[in-house]
């Protein structure tokens, strides 16, 4: 047994079918091949981000880690060896809403047995095995995480989702457990509890293995793994503004490989046609030859000869030319095997003096609470991020923008089109791609819808995918491509979390095609990075202690 915390994986392997859905746009997903490549990786002490793309394995590969590898004890597509210094805890995001925090804590039979003791009635063991100091670590823990006063009996149906993620934090790191694992932590936490998590993540003493997206808590990791596409995994020491930097030299070595192996393969061409020319010089002055005095029998014995070398100088030249065309193929394959769909939103010139929104005292409703009176407005392309905690009623009041409900008093006005994009990208449902896509968009002609599409890369039969198979990337960049169809794109766009089930390279992209809108947008995101890319140029902040625009730093 290892003195310190390890986690040890040896020849462990994805599956064909996983290695297929990750590169799904990839010649390794079409060839028709069986990529499957065995990886090692030990793990110490210390904070590890796990990226990939959607799909690359990364919470098959954590529910493994989990299992410990027991062959048989799950159906994931992960094969291998798992060696592990401790007990290891996944974090859980779906608890069973009729359980109690204190069976959330793993600690039910405790809990059980101190309230029996406390009551003076009898327990399952010894009365001083009694945990007495249970009651008060559990409370500190909730209130850690942000829940404080909530009772260890008290059932996690009656929680929020923010607070049932909080509670399963508070649990993942109760009694300092020696490894953690955690799969896409903060896509629910509003901005105060992803500082709490890093707070906790920091102090971990053991290991933690943390597959995540957001790179503001990946930059202060130790380490990142990085799920290729072919199943191998690459390891880079440090945050991640180490791994782009270390990510961006490797690109560019071998851009500059591939550059030198086309060079060769252009020169050896070049050689070949020379070589072909000056042979057919020789022909035609053999034939001259043969025309003159020279005897036949002379003449036919120099050609037996030259035919013999010309034929062995043939095949090497063609194995030569094979194998610096492999050389190129693999250089350029070692680039990206997927090179990244762009998101490209259509084109628009926003006057700067256009009033694109204008809210006055207005109120809304969720549930039976009440959001306001509001104020705001909106002029030319001005950038606006709407702030506050989980449950402050940020995407109401973004569908209240959007015309989806009505205010109970005051006034909505919007004197242009406005288009909104939640998590899914407004693409959900059942049935394929086309079919979501009318649903959103009603007012569009099937050909408009094919055709927007089509532009987007979803062409022939890929845009009868069904949606439920699409990654969050994917049925972004259909969304997108859908805003400008029928010549018509909405100046204003309204964002909902739409960072939330994006890859690294989705996010990428779509920061990207933003940073090229030249049209109005409102956007909720807790993703710090993200709206620091976007340059937001004002914030709303929506909560109990402070409700108004500030203009951004």
């Amino acid at each position: 047994m290892p003195s310190f915390p390890s986690v040890r994986l040896r020849n462990v392997s994805l599956s064909a079918s996983v290695l297929r859905t990750a590169n799904a746009s990839s010649e390794l997903a079409s060839s028709g091949s069986e990529p499957r490549v065995a990886f090692d990786l030990t793990l110490g002490p210390g904070v590890t981000g796990l990226v990939g793309r959607n799909g690359s394995g990364k919470s098959s590969l954590l529910k493994f880690i989990a299992s410990s590898g027991l062959t048989g004890a799950t159906d994931l597509p992960v094969m291998g060896e798992v060696s592990l210094s401790g007990p290891v805890r996944l974090l859980d995001q779906s608890p069973d809403p009729q359980a109690r925090l204190c069976g959330l804590f793993g600690c039910a039979e405790a809990w059980a047995d101190l309230r029996h003791a406390l009551a003076g009635e009898p327990t399952r063991g010894a009365f001083e095995a009694v945990d007495w100091t249970l009651e008060d670590r559990m409370v500190a823990q909730l209130t850690r995480f942000g829940l404080p006063g909530m009772a260890p009996e008290r059932r996690l149906g009656a929680l929020s989702g923010g607070q049932q993620l909080r509670a399963s934090l508070a649990a993942l790191f109760f009694d300092a457990p020696e490894i953690i694992l955690l799969d896409e932590p903060t896509n629910a936490l509003d901005t105060e509890a992803r500082e709490v998590l890093a707070a906790a993540l920091k102090s971990h003493r053991g290991i933690a293995l943390v597959a995540s997206h957001d790179r503001t808590l990946l930059e202060e990791v130790d380490r990142i793994v990085s799920l290729e596409p072919d199943g191998s995994v690459a390891q880079f020491g440090g945050g991640w503004s180490a791994f782009q930097t270390a990510r961006e030299a490797e690109r560019a070595r071998l851009v500059a490989e591939a550059d030198k192996a086309a060079r060769a393969l252009r020169q050896h061409r070049a050689q070949v046609e020379e070589a072909a020319a000056r042979q057919a010089r020789r022909a035609r002055q053999g034939k001259a030859l043969r025309d003159g005095s020279q005897s036949k029998m002379l003449l036919d014995k120099a050609k037996e000869g030259a035919e013999g070398a010309a034929g062995g100088r043939l095949r090497a030249t063609a194995r030569r030319q094979e194998a610096l065309g492999a050389a190129q193929a693999s250089a350029v394959n070692r680039i990206e095997v997927v090179t990244p769909v762009a998101m490209v939103f259509p084109e628009i010139n926003l006057p700067a003096t256009k009033q694109v929104l204008v809210l006055r005292e207005a109120v809304f409703a969720i549930g039976d609470r009440r959001i306001g009176p509001i104020t705001l407005s909106l002029t030319g392309p001005e950038r606006l991020a709407i702030s506050g905690p989980n449950g402050a009623g940020k995407s109401t009041l973004l569908r209240g923008i959007a015309g989806k409900i009505a205010p109970l008093s005051g006034e909505v006005i919007r004197p242009v089109k406005c288009a909104r994009l939640d998590q899914s990208g407004g693409l959900a449902g059942p049935g394929n791609l086309i079919e979501a896509a009318r649903r959103e968009h009603p007012h569009l002609e099937p050909a408009e819808i094919r055709t927007a599409l089509a532009q987007a890369g979803f062409r022939g039969d890929t845009a009868l995918k069904p949606v439920a198979v699409l990654s969050g990337g994917e049925r972004l960049r259909a969304a997108i491509a859908l805003l400008g169809a029928g010549g018509y794109p909405a100046p204003l766009l309204l964002l909902d979390e739409p960072t939330n089930h994006l890859d690294l390279d989705a996010l990428e992209a779509l920061e990207e095609g933003l940073s090229q809108w030249r049209g109005a947008l409102i956007v909720i995101s807790h993703d710090a990075h993200f709206l620091r890319k976007l340059e937001i140029s004002a914030r709303f902040c929506l909560n109990s202690r402070h409700m108004g625009v500030t203009k951004a730093l």
